[in-house]
């Protein structure tokens, strides 16, 4: 299975629940399920979380590369593999391509078809499924309703397309220049999407701006408050309608940006 889906969606803990309730099952106790089919499993492999071994020289993307060699060195007919977010320690083109080689090779094992959930945010893994007939694409699934993302933490068929990262920075946060300037290099990288020639063209044509914090951060709530104001006619808007207009105002300022 490749699980697909943004930021804080509750990919690791899929992954980690279905660990869980193997564990759980195999020594009979009951799991959290209407129902649960499960075979034996003679091995739990995971590799989640980042970390660094800096006593012995091992950056964290190093440690990353060694666990997972291991688990590919060791596999077994009856394994478990649960893989979380491989390659995100290089670079984009070299993570995506070692994350697409160990799919690959565990659906090809000559020996071994271990049972596998890789959770991965390189959503060009999910063409995967049109090559090789044991790939299965999921993914966490959200819904964005005014600009704000709600997470339903239910697992559905298909790949997904969004990581809503940004969205993830805003509710953290981060201030509104900083989240607002992200939101323009993203749309200025997505509408120039293609090879790598193309994405080093997009980068060095992208619109300029010299950071620096204004008196009033360009809070969006602002915008909406100002968009309001200008459509009021002040000589001819009536009190009652006037009291209105300013709850709704209220309404707007009180809200979570």
């Amino acid at each position: 299975m490749i699980i697909t889906g943004p930021n804080m969606a509750g990919k690791s803990a899929l992954l980690r629940q279905t660990a869980l309730i193997v564990l759980m099952a195999q020594m009979g106790s009951f799991v959290p399920a209407k129902a649960a089919e499960l075979g034996v499993v003679d091995k739990v492999f995971t590799r989640v979380g980042a970390s660094d071994n800096l006593s012995r020289g091992e950056s964290t993307f190093m440690v990353e590369m060694i666990e997972t060699s291991s688990i590919l060195n060791n596999l077994s007919d009856r394994s478990l593999v649960l893989m979380d977010e491989i390659g995100r320690g290089t670079s984009t083109y070299d993570g995506i391509s070692i994350a697409w080689s160990i799919v690959e090779y565990l659906h090809n094992h000559p020996k071994h078809k271990a049972k596998t959930l890789f959770a991965t945010h390189y959503h060009e893994l999910n063409q995967l499924s049109e090559d090789f007939s044991r790939v299965k694409n999921f993914n966490v699934s959200v819904r964005e309703v005014d600009n704000q993302v709600i997470f339903l933490r239910k697992l559905k068929a298909g790949g997904s397309e969004h990581s809503f990262g940004i969205h993830v920075a805003q509710m953290a946060g981060m201030p509104n220049p900083v989240v607002i300037r992200a939101s323009e290099i993203m749309g200025h990288l997505e509408a120039q999407r293609g090879t790598e020639d193309k994405t080093a063209q997009a980068l060095e044509d992208m619109p300029k701006k010299n950071f620096q914090l204004s008196l009033f951060e360009e809070d969006p709530r602002w915008m909406e408050v100002q968009d309001l104001l200008s459509k009021i006619d002040i000589n001819a808007i009536p009190p009652v309608e006037a009291l209105l207009k300013l709850n709704a105002i209220k309404g707007i300022v009180d809200r979570k940006s």
